[in-house]
């Protein structure tokens, strides 16, 4: 065990170094220090053999600015089973062996080795892992900085051409990876959208088809673990085999099983029967770090059936940790790695602690008489059924700051549905699946189809219900990394230092106390935060009366909803549509659906689906309104009932009838432009001084066509922001715009991700994405602000 941890301290240690040079290092040297006082001195190479290993496998991020747009020949294989994306295209991923400048020939060498996402019509579905060449362009820089959003680094690419098939040869891996497709496309095409979704996760690991609707309500009832192939899966599935290869073995006529018997015991026999089958189904899952940490855990299990002997589970997990780390060191800071294996810790924890009760109670009851068996069959349910409610507890508790800290929720329900619903998932929808999905790769024929889907239906029934339930799940503001730390910390010296109880007890008290202190503490002053939506606007305000306004959305409002997530945000108080383009209202439906939306702003010129707006109240601005609350004002300027505009062009008729909006807080004020341009921008600067704002969102993501500089002078603001998308293909901001704001703070979401401006003791306060991050550093003040990131919040 010491083996396994000194080496996973060595990979962590190295990983640290980037963002905590100096404490990094004086953590090494007190490591260093500590086994020496110890006399553990063969663990000194292993803690500096999991530095190394670290370092020479460490792989900087690939900076891909400079084939982007381009279009390529790459080399390389397809895997099997493409996605259908919402455009209605396929997207394949594509493993890159070269690649080539269609233009110059010049070759790509930071592609090599890399996967690519490609965008085509069709799927592939020529042999797995066959090679091909073809032409490809490289999409544009559409990554989004945003707090609550996971950074999405994939490469994608638009396919161009199939220049040529190579017809590789297959490996045994590639007739798994066939398989795996074959089944999902069979699930997909002969189950309903939710049956298919929840079977092709439970069998193959395939979870892209599922819903977000159905995602969400695994994750607020605590069954979100049923969904990524684990230890319930493949304990499952090793009781079955071992059981069904023990009963047939034990069935071989006696002459066999006499000469069988003078080498391995049925047990034995059953256990090496079953490694084959749980490797194939490793294979079929598609190699996901949970999958393997559960199978190299069962292994462990069943090889030591057939050596005779039994492995501590807590060796078992840090092997499995050890392999899976020596295999990908980066993998150790996954959070799927990290939920998987904090689970099993506290899950074994659990089941020590109920041992050591179960001992307790064996010695009071010495001597007593003996129960009647109708006593005792409720006295083993009642220790089944306590059993089960304390490993569901174990695992939910265990991963809970985690879950909190990245998806800002703790489900309530966990314990109760996890009791109805695993059992009906784990021992007859999972089974039933399973040898269906056997039966079918070899014959063609889903044999208990019609008996899955009507299981797969009541299990997505039950789960929608449960969730749905009041108080089903707790949403959770943000809070620091540093709670998160101050809980595991505890439980660290728990299970690896001394068993002392009080001392996790202690650290998760500390962590209660600080978050309530945070999170109640927090609020009353005016924030505005402006997302990093692409190419189009959306930002959130937190007014000093705690309502929350949306202003516009983005293209799909998935941005706004991820930022709203994150401060356990449940209702929107108004969303304020500027006008109806999709960059600007896209998302509204999205968040309709999402969210309690109780007011509808906008300027009355948008034409709203009949019946998509139900239960909402709609609010139509015009210039003169004015919105009051506790600590700030808002005034409308633009438009009012006469103003048509002179454009002949529709786009830019919809753009300078947005609305104009100026937030009024007790200092300062913020000024919301929509996508105004020239006429609209000439109509209103007659306003004067009530136009003047210390921060103004530019219009029309500082295009040429809004770069009226006698509005500039008017406004005259502190700082301008600028939504506009990386790369874009219309060039915003231009020059002419950021030219007039000569003598403005310009912050830009294309540059600087979401940009959050605070009014607080009479001054603004401005915090971009960028800063707020954690960044490698090699310098003290680094390490500094690395330091107090941990501490902070959005």
């Amino acid at each position: 065990m010491a083996f396994f941890i000194a080496f996973l301290a060595g990979v962590i240690l190295f990983y640290s170094l980037h963002y905590f040079p100096y404490t990094s290092s004086i953590i090494f040297f007190l490591f260093l220090a500590g086994l020496i006082f110890k006399k553990r001195y063969l663990l000194i190479p292993v803690l500096a053999f999991g530095v190394l290993y670290a370092f020479f496998r460490y792989a900087p991020e690939t900076d891909f600015s400079n084939i982007r747009g381009k279009e390529i020949i790459v080399s390389g294989e397809f895997s099997p089973g493409a996605v259908a994306a919402s455009t209605g295209k396929f997207i394949q991923e594509f493993h890159v062996s070269s690649a080539a400048d269609e233009e110059t020939g010049k070759a790509l060498k930071e592609i090599e080795g890399k996967d690519i996402f490609i965008f085509s019509d069709a799927e592939f579905k020529a042999p797995s892992r066959s090679g091909y060449e073809i032409a490809v362009k490289i999409g544009r820089d559409h990554r989004k900085f945003n707090p609550g959003m996971a950074e999405n680094n994939n490469l994608y690419a638009n396919l161009i051409e199939v220049k040529d098939l190579r017809g590789g040869k297959k490996n045994i891996w590639a007739v798994f990876e066939d398989a795996r497709a074959r089944l999902n496309r069979y699930v997909t095409e002969n189950f309903s959208a939710d049956s298919g979704a929840l079977v092709s996760a439970i069998t193959t690991g395939q979870r892209s088809n599922m819903s977000e609707g159905l995602k969400d309500a695994f994750n607020s009832t605590g069954l979100a673990h049923i969904l990524s192939i684990s230890g319930t899966h493949f304990g499952i599935f090793s009781v079955l085999l071992f059981g069904l290869f023990r009963f047939v073995i034990k069935f071989l006529p006696y002459s066999w099983l006499q000469r069988i018997t003078l080498y391995f015991t049925p047990s034995q026999g059953a256990a090496a029967l079953s490694l084959p089958f749980m490797l194939a189904y490793l294979a079929l899952s598609g190699w996901s770090i949970p999958a393997v940490r559960s199978f190299i855990m069962i292994s462990l299990f069943l090889i030591g059936l057939l050596i005779g002997r039994k492995r501590f589970w807590l060796n078992s997990l840090l092997f499995a940790a050890f392999v899976i780390v020596l295999w990908n060191p980066e993998a150790l800071f996954s959070l799927s790695f990290q939920l998987s294996f904090i689970a099993v810790l506290f899950i074994g924890g659990s089941i020590d602690y109920e041992k050591d009760e179960e001992n307790l109670e064996a010695q009071d009851s010495k001597g007593a008489e003996e129960q009647k068996i109708l006593l005792r069959f409720f006295a083993s349910a009642l220790r089944i059924l306590r059993a089960s409610v304390l490993l569901t507890l174990a695992a939910s508790l265990g991963t809970a700051p985690l879950v909190a800290y990245h998806f800002h929720y703790f489900s309530i329900i966990s314990p109760l549905s996890n009791l109805l619903i695993t059992p009906l998932i784990g021992f007859v929808l999972l089974p039933l699946s399973l040898l269906s999905s056997c039966i079918f790769l070899f014959t063609g024929h889903y044999m208990f189809g019609s008996l899955v889907k009507t299981v797969t239906d009541i299990t997505a029934y039950s789960v929608r219900f449960m969730a749905e339930l009041p108080f089903s799940d707790i949403k959770i503001p943000a809070f620091p990394l540093f709670a998160v730390i101050i809980f595991y910390a505890g439980f660290v010296f728990y299970f690896f230092v001394s068993k002392k109880k009080l001392v996790p007890v202690i650290t998760s008290l500390l962590m209660i106390a600080y978050l309530s202190a945070h999170i109640f503490l927090r609020g009353g002053e005016m924030g505005i935060t402006y997302l990093d939506v692409g190419q189009g606007d959306g930002a959130v305000i937190e007014l000093p009366d705690k309502k929350v306004v949306v202003m516009d959305t983005g293209k799909n409002g998935r941005e706004v909803s991820a930022f709203l997530k994150y401060f356990g945000i449940k209702s929107i108080d108004a969303l304020v549509l500027s006008h109806a383009d999709s960059d600007h209202a896209g998302g509204a439906d999205y968040l309709k659906r999402r969210f309690g939306v109780k007011e509808l702003w906008d300027s009355g010129r948008i034409i709203y689906q009949e019946g998509n707006s139900t239960g909402i109240v709609r609010r139509i601005l015009e210039r003169g309104d004015v919105v009051e609350g506790k600590g700030y004002k808002m005034y409308v300027f633009h438009p009012y009932r006469e103003f048509y505009t002179m454009s002949s062009d529709s786009d830019n008729g919809g753009n300078n009838s947005s609305l104009v909006l100026k937030i009024e807080g007790r200092n300062k004020s913020f000024l919301f432009t929509g996508d105004i341009e020239e006429e609209a921008e000439e109509d209103i600067i007659h306003l004067g001084k009530w136009l003047k704002s210390d921060v103004v969102k530019v219009p029309h993501h500082g295009g040429s066509t809004s770069a009226y500089k006698p509005f500039y002078d008017v406004v005259s603001p502190e700082i301008a922001v600028i939504s506009a998308g990386r790369d874009n293909a219309f060039g915003h901001p231009h020059q002419d715009t950021l030219e007039m704001l000569e003598g403005a703070k310009i912050y830009r979401t294309d540059m600087n991700g979401a940009v959050k401006i605070t009014e607080k003791d009479g001054q603004l306060h401005v915090k971009t994405y960028r800063d707020f991050m954690f960044s490698k550093t090699r310098n003290l003040a680094g390490e500094i602000k690395n330091i107090k990131r941990l501490f902070e919040v959005w």
